[in-house]
């Protein structure tokens, strides 16, 4: 069977991996010419390293991760409101950890290390014919395939050009990403709320905080791509644990900016072109089950395509057993979003009286195999 992976990220090495895992080989494209990930931090619920470990790559990940035994939660002023014991919520399902993105996603370039990846290109055009798909690639060559797979991210030239045209749609919520030292002894994913303002960070190693501050905004404001300064301005009536390390934001510091969009597409699976990952169902980060999602996508897709009966039904079951839990992971995302759009007394009072219940309620359906 000859298959297509359209993007060398998360979501695209570990289709590959699973897939060389079930001894098949797939062509993978990057459009990126320098396709290493750069990125900032991850955190791992235990579902995502359950997904990882199915890869066999748990070991590594975990050598190279922090465990997250605990989650804080706290309002601007540093007053605490509640932990959840992530350890033992997640027990015989995978230990929660955090680490560097890029880390991760080396990881997955060295477990397929011996198939060749295009980097530097990507498809211009996509016609599905009988049994398959015609490829033309942006250096103007073609190809046919029995299966295209869309695992370029938020902005999906494949869900573009054979699944859904629509645009993402930006949620109201701009992101801020850096790393700083880890000066306060932060020992665990940590993060402070107030009205439409998220400040949170989570070790990546013994010295090293991953900090992501979320912010209510509309698109194209003045302040989308802040400064540090400005952002410290805007969070200077967050107090410790984590209002100091904004101090650490220097002009030299590097800050990465992004809008949080989402996609929904009428459909993961059209014909022979299958979406997984971002591609698929990116939400709101509130969740951290973007790679999560991302490897249990890639797990039961390659299952599906190593199925011995038709393709195109398996393709149909796959489709049918993934929306459930994707759909579930979006509407949680959102619920979680509008709480802390609450004014700042309703949104602390249901993370201090009802905090544990709600994540509960959040990730119990997690913890089942995907």
């Amino acid at each position: 069977m000859n298959i297509l992976i359209v993007g060398a990220g998360l979501a695209g090495l570990s289709l590959a991996r699973a897939l060389f895992l079930r001894g098949i080989r797939a062509d993978v494209v990057e459009r990126r010419l320098d396709w290493t990930a750069s990125g900032f931090g991850l955190f791992l619920p235990g579902n995502a390293s359950r997904a990882f470990a199915r890869l066999g790559l748990l070991p590594a990940i975990t050598e190279a991760a922090e465990p997250i035994h605990r989650q804080d939660f706290y309002d601007q002023r540093g007053r605490h409101l509640g932990s959840i014991d992530a350890e033992a919520f997640w027990a015989g399902c995978g230990p929660c950890l955090g680490m560097p993105r890029a880390i991760m996603h080396a990881i997955l370039r060295d477990s397929v290390a011996d198939l060749p990846i295009r980097a530097g290109r990507t498809v211009a055009a996509l016609r599905q014919v009988d049994g398959g798909c015609e490829v033309t690639f942006d250096d103007n060559s073609v190809a046919t395939y029995d299966l295209v797979v869309g695992a370029d991210g938020l902005f999906s030239t494949v869900r573009r050009l054979a699944v859904d045209p629509a645009p993402p749609t930006y949620t109201g919520n701009g992101s801020w990403r850096f790393f700083a030292r880890n000066l306060p002894g932060i020992d665990a994913w940590t993060v402070m709320v107030g009205k439409g303002r998220t400040l949170l960070a989570e070790p990546v190693d013994r010295s090293t905080l991953y900090v992501y501050i979320e912010r209510t905004q509309r698109a194209g404001d003045p302040l989308e791509f802040a400064t540090g300064a400005e952002l410290q301005a805007l969070f200077a009536d967050f107090g410790a644990p984590l209002g100091p390390l904004l101090e650490q934001l220097l002009p030299a510091t590097p800050l990465h900016f992004s809008r949080i969009e989402t996609v929904q597409p009428r459909t993961s699976v059209s014909g022979r072109v299958v979406l997984i990952g971002d591609a698929a169902h990116a939400t709101s980060p509130s969740m951290a089950e973007g790679a999560g999602m991302a490897c249990e996508d890639a797990i039961l897709l390659a299952d599906a395509i190593a199925a011995k009966d038709d393709l195109d039904a398996a393709l149909d079951r796959y489709a049918a057993r993934r929306k459930p839990r994707v759909e579930w992971v979006k509407a949680q995302s959102e619920t979680r979003d509008r709480i802390r759009r609450l004014p700042t007394p309703i949104s602390t009072r249901l993370l201090r009286y009802a905090g544990m219940a709600m994540y509960r309620r959040s990730y119990a359906p997690l913890l089942a195999e995907a």
